[in-house]
C-alpha cells in the first residue's frame, strides 16, 4: 500500500506538469499533488513513533542538508547561464539557416550535464551520510528496525543489489528516500510543534 502510493504520486507529479501552469486548475491541481506526496511521507513517518525529542534532534541535520542542495542548485544554475547565449545563437542559427549545433558545444554540454550529475551524486551521498549518523544515534532499534523494514529495496535499485543490503543500508535507503524527501521536514516540523509526542 505505501508503495502504492508512492508509485501514484510519482506518476500524477509526472501527468501534473504537463498541465499547463498558467491555470488556476492546474494550480489547485499541482497543490494536491503535494498534498499526496506528504500522506506518503506520512505512511512511512507515523509507523515510526518519532517523539518529539527525537525529531528535535534529526531536523537540524535535514535542514543542513536542505542548505546544502540549494547551495548546489545555485551552483548549477550559475553554470548553465554561462552557456544561455551560445544555445541561444545555436538554437537561431538551427532553426533560420539549419545550421546543426557546433560538436564542441555539445561536448560541452555533456560535460556540464556529467559534472552537475556527480556533484549531485556526492551532495545527496554527504547528505545521507550526515543524517544516518544522527539517526543511528537517536532512535531506538525498533524505530531503526522500521525504518529499515519500511521500503522495498528493490523498487529502488536491481534486486541482487536490494538483497544484499546490509540494516545499515536499508536505513540509509529510508533516509534518502523519506527524511531526505522535501515534503518531509515540513512533516517533521509539523508533528515536533503538534500534540503528539
Amino acid at each position: 500500500m505505501k508503495h502504492a502510493l508512492l508509485v501514484l504520486a510519482l506518476l500524477f507529479a509526472l501527468v501534473g506538469s504537463s498541465i499547463a501552469q498558467t491555470s488556476d486548475k492546474a494550480k489547485r491541481a499541482a497543490e494536491t499533488m503535494d498534498k499526496f506526496r506528504q500522506v506518503d511521507v506520512l505512511t512511512m513517518l507515523l509507523p515510526m513513533v518519532l517523539t518529539k525529542e527525537q525529531i528535535r534532534k534529526i531536523l537540524p541535520d535535514i535542514e543542513k542538508a536542505r542548505q546544502d542542495v540549494k547551495k548546489q542548485e545555485q551552483e548549477e544554475a550559475d553554470l548553465i547561464l554561462k552557456y544561455s547565449e551560445r544555445v541561444d545563437q545555436a538554437i537561431k542559427a538551427g532553426v533560420d539557416e539549419g545550421e546543426v549545433p557546433k560538436s564542441d558545444l555539445l561536448r560541452e554540454m555533456r560535460a556540464l550535464v556529467q559534472t552537475m550529475t556527480m556533484k549531485r551524486r556526492a551532495v545527496a551521498s554527504d547528505n545521507v551520510d550526515l543524517v544516518f549518523a544522527t539517526v543511528k544515534k537517536v532512535l531506538n532499534e525498533g524505530q531503526l528496525k522500521a525504518a529499515a523494514n519500511s521500503l522495498r529495496a528493490s523498487d529502488f535499485m536491481p534486486a541482487d543489489k536490494a538483497e544484499a543490503l546490509s540494516e545499515d543500508d536499508k536505513v540509509k535507503l529510508f533516509v534518502r528516500e523519506i527524511l531526505l524527501e522535501p515534503h518531509a521536514y515540513e512533516i517533521l516540523v509539523k508533528m515536533q510543534a503538534g500534540k503528539r509526542g
